[in-house]
């Protein structure tokens, strides 16, 4: 089977998703199930490989021979942060922390009976 071609984005959630092109090809190659894919001629590839979940949706090019691959993602896993991201919002993280430290606590009316 000749690699797949891989788009942009599909590119972009195999680094962000921790997939390597080893993987996908397996996947592609020796599916657990297919099934079709949310548009005309694509196909979900589905594969479980170390406990992971993992989906591939692609479309078959017949005059290239070769799969393009739209998309790829791990059912179960949410994708990770990236860092910039999480350096930006550090500093709004850290000050809502305080200001939950530092608001009085507000407890249940006690019955003086």
């Amino acid at each position: 089977m000749p690699a797949p071609i891989l788009t942009k984005h599909a590119r972009d959630r195999l680094k962000q998703r921790w997939i390597t092109e080893d993987t996908i090809e397996s996947v592609l190659r020796s599916p657990d199930r297919t099934e079709p894919g949310s548009t005309p001629g694509s196909v979900k590839f589905i594969r479980t490989i170390n406990s992971r979940q993992i989906h591939v949706v692609g479309k078959y090019l017949d005059d290239q021979d070769r799969w393009l691959v739209v998309s790829v993602w791990v059912r179960g896993e949410e994708d990770s942060v990236p860092f910039m991201w999480q350096l930006i919002t550090l500093p709004f993280k850290l000050l809502w922390k305080l200001i939950l430290l530092l608001s009085p606590k507000k407890t249940a009316p006690h019955s003086g009976k």
